[in-house]
């Protein structure tokens, strides 16, 4: 187990991944990823290109249909 320092760029925070993960997991510079709280955890999901298809894709929808989708909600 490694760890890491949390620190502040800008108005954002930021950490490292060890290169021994990032060789294990093949991840790339400039990939995205999915993060999240689980049980008061992080979790960090590198998205596959299909995945990041899918996520921009859902976003575009959730932006074309804001307002629908909250009439719906709303409801």
């Amino acid at each position: 187990m490694a760890t890491v320092l949390l620190r502040k760029v800008g108005t954002s925070f930021v950490t490292t991944i060890p290169l021994e993960i990032v060789e294990e997991l093949h991840l790339q510079e400039g990939q995205k990823f999915e993060i999240r709280k689980e049980n008061g955890q992080l979790i960090l999901v590198p998205l596959s290109a299909e995945l990041e298809a899918v996520a921009e894709a859902h976003d575009k929808v959730l932006q074309r249909y804001r307002s629908a989708f909250k009439k719906l909600a709303d409801a």
